[in-house]
């Protein structure tokens, strides 16, 4: 999917593949919360899998290029780091998150429990995935206005440290 969305990115900027990327990751897992038991098959994981595979594939990419331009090349390896940074830090709480609504009606004694607890923790996952697509909402609408902040604050910067620049 990644290679797909990635031709896509050019012609429909990233908003559109952030949105709709997270909506389809949360739509699997949703689809994992409901059907969820313990004699579930891996064959039937399989679809929810590949939905939520297929979402994620086309939101990270373009929210990462979504941050990378809208900085000025001099400063993309800032960016780049700050995203990937605050990207391993939503990891992080977002399994802290799961991990405390599984142990509130999760057990992992009986495969019964297991999955009860295990539906409500894929279910709140869904639920963020939801909360960070109204998030990319946010997102410029295409690559040019990214681009044209980008211009501005290197335009801005040079000003700054040349006043000879900002009587011209």
């Amino acid at each position: 999917m990644a290679p797909a969305a990635g031709n896509l990115l050019n012609r429909v900027g990233e908003r559109p593949l952030v949105v709709s990327g997270l909506v389809l990751q949360a739509l699997g897992m949703a689809w994992i919360g409901l059907i969820v038991t313990p004699e579930l098959s891996y064959a039937q994981l399989v679809a929810p899998l590949i939905l939520a595979g297929a979402g994620v594939s086309m939101a990270m990419p373009a929210a990462q290029n979504a941050v990378l331009s809208s900085v000025a090349a001099t400063e993309i390896g800032k960016a780049s780091g700050t995203f990937n940074t605050l990207r391993y830090l939503g990891g992080v709480f977002g399994i802290a998150v799961l991990v405390a609504v599984f142990t509130q009606t999760g057990d992992i004694r009986s495969a019964q429990a297991f999955s009860a607890g295990f539906a409500l923790a894929i279910g709140a996952a869904a639920g963020l995935s939801l909360v960070a697509a109204i998030a990319g909402l946010w997102l410029p609408t295409s690559r040019v206005a990214a681009q044209e902040r980008a211009e501005t604050s290197v335009q801005h910067r040079e000003t700054q440290r040349d006043p000879a620049i900002s009587r011209c």
